[in-house]
């Protein structure tokens, strides 16, 4: 949780939860995105901080079950079935919206399924890859993903997005080496990438920072959602703030 101004008051800047759909808290992400968090307040809660062992073993994909892949607080990489977890995504909501939240931010590239919530909900998916596909223009796009039986949704999506083909490859962002991570890089390059989307929140700046290294020009999906949920919040809180003052001006 980030620290409330000095003094303990409650600060007046907007609050955005950060929802992972493993284990917070995530230490493994904020220092990669804390530039980009500096403009708000925020807090963090994961879908399976309340679950034991056991809890989280029933949360695994089954039959043709979408697979989502995250991590817990012990630095391990878990396997989830993209319907299974919608009830522990949706408690870790409602801790948002205690936390008086403005917004929550999904942090989470697959598309996971969730009920209703009193406030906004931002999904990492869908902020990182509008802002990809700009990125990317009329260029090829390469794209990695953590195992390989998310390649062919991958593709699909991607390939539905940009309305032409796309090159994937396959490098789990939590166990593989950076060696792992560049030779991959060079994989979907050598097919004619002209960009590389690391397309899971587990992907680091270290790991982009290797294939950059590599010639090889990558986003990482954390930045770009961090960045687009932050700026959406401060417009909206913005806007809301210059509608009081209109307001008490009447």
């Amino acid at each position: 949780m980030h620290e409330p101004a000095e003094g303990g008051a409650r600060s007046v800047r907007p609050t955005l939860g950060l929802v992972t759909i493993g284990q917070a808290p995530r230490v493994d992400l904020i220092p990669d995105v804390e530039a980009a968090l500096s403009g708000v307040d925020w807090v963090e809660h994961g879908a399976l901080d309340l679950l034991d062992a056991e809890g989280i073993a029933r949360l695994e994909p089954r039959g043709g079950e979408r697979t989502l892949v995250s991590r817990l607080r012990d630095g391990s990489r878990v396997r989830l079935g993209a319907t299974s977890i919608a009830p522990a995504l949706d408690d870790a909501l409602r801790r948002c919206v205690a936390d008086h939240c403005g917004a929550v931010l999904v942090l989470c590239t697959g598309r996971v399924e969730h009920g209703p919530a009193s406030v906004p909900v931002l999904h990492a998916e869908d902020l990182a890859h509008d802002l990809m596909v700009r990125l990317v223009g009329e260029g090829r796009l390469g794209v990695l993903c953590p195992v390989p039986e998310q390649l062919t949704d991958i593709r699909q999506r991607w390939e539905g997005r940009l309305d032409r083909p796309v090159i994937t490859a396959a490098v789990d962002p939590y166990t593989a080496g950076l060696d792992e991570v560049a030779a991959a890089g060079r994989r979907v390059t050598a097919g004619g990438a002209d960009v590389v989307f690391l397309d899971c929140i587990g992907y680091t700046g270290e790991q982009r920072e290797v294939l950059a290294a590599e010639g090889i020009r990558a986003e990482t999906a954390r930045h770009l959602a961090v960045t687009g949920a932050v700026g959406l919040l401060s417009s909206a809180s913005c806007a809301d703030s210059e509608d009081v003052r209109e307001a008490r001006t009447v």
